[in-house]
């Protein structure tokens, strides 16, 4: 079955999500192009629906390993003109995938890191995934992020993290507060280290 109707309810649904308020309601998002949706299920990913473009005429044709891979999940196919309605892409592949968004229960800063990246009220999305894809091939797990900061789940920088998406772990937290935080991990960290050398050091940040 091939779905042609704007009025379908899925086909509503993926269109709410180009809103941040709807990614946030839903907890999903979207990516877009055959190189993703494969990080994605390479990443494990908690993908929902893989959609589908029937009669696209795209040159980004997909390997037979591709095919395969997306064949596990629930293929939705659709029209042309209704997968115009769905992309975010000028020229799109003609396959897009609707993925869970980390539960903010399994968002929880690790304080006992060695290295901490806090962005504050990055505005520009190629900026936030150029800097997303950095991280990652820094091999940095998390990334603290202001409430003001652009949503990294946003179609634009969600394409130019070019799959760091899926590896790097974006929490949004009252800043301030987190470095307070920070400031107690450290100094019980540097005093632990301090007691098994056994030195008279007094403990300071």
């Amino acid at each position: 079955m091939v779905i042609t109707s704007k009025d379908n309810e899925l086909i509503k649904h993926i269109r709410k999500l180009k809103e941040k308020k709807y990614r946030d309601e839903f907890g999903e998002f979207v990516v877009e192009g055959a190189k993703m949706i494969e990080e994605a299920i390479h990443e494990n990913a908690k993908i929902k629906h893989i959609i589908v473009c029937d009669d696209c005429k795209t040159e980004n044709s997909m390997t037979q390993e591709q095919l395969y891979d997306i064949a596990k999940f629930d293929c939705i196919y659709v029209s042309e003109k209704i997968f115009s309605l769905v992309t975010d892409v000028v020229a799109p592949q003609g396959i897009l995938a609707v993925i869970e968004k980390p539960m903010k229960s399994e968002n929880k800063i690790d304080y006992k890191a060695n290295h901490f990246l806090l962005l504050d009220n990055i505005q520009d999305p190629g900026n936030m995934g150029t800097i997303l894809r950095t991280a990652d091939s820094l091999n940095m797990k998390q990334i603290i992020v202001s409430p003001e900061t652009a949503d990294c789940y946003n179609s634009k920088v969600v394409r130019s993290t070019m799959g760091a998406i899926f590896r790097v772990n974006v929490i949004e937290r009252d800043l301030e507060k987190v470095i307070k935080e920070m400031r107690k991990a450290w100094y019980q960290s540097v005093c632990h280290r301090f007691a098994n050398r056994q030195d008279n050091l007094r403990c300071r940040l």
